[in-house]
């Protein structure tokens, strides 16, 4: 979602849903993709382009994914089949 202009922003000067996106192209664009990617609510600076942009990306992704979130669509969405939930204090 990076276009034009926007290809060729500094990174230091990108909001945090465009360094998530940035930091997920790289990675998941690479030669070799990590085997896990540990995500903490991924979806939080976000937009909603952005967000559906983040779940095709983590559909199309081979490996082990960790992910922390309170977003329930997110998580649905990306294909999450096993769950961890701690009990409230």
């Amino acid at each position: 979602m990076f276009r034009a202009e926007a290809a060729l922003q500094i990174v230091s000067t990108l909001s945090g849903g465009q360094l998530l996106r940035a930091g997920l192209a790289c990675v998941l664009g690479s030669a070799t993709p990590p085997s896990l990617l540990i995500l903490d609510e991924p979806t939080n600076h976000l937009d909603i382009d952005s967000v559906a942009a983040v779940e095709a990306g983590l559909r199309a992704y081979d490996g082990a994914l960790l992910i922390v979130s309170h977003d329930e669509v997110f998580l649905e969405m990306v294909g999450i089949t096993r769950r961890l939930e701690l009990p409230a204090r």
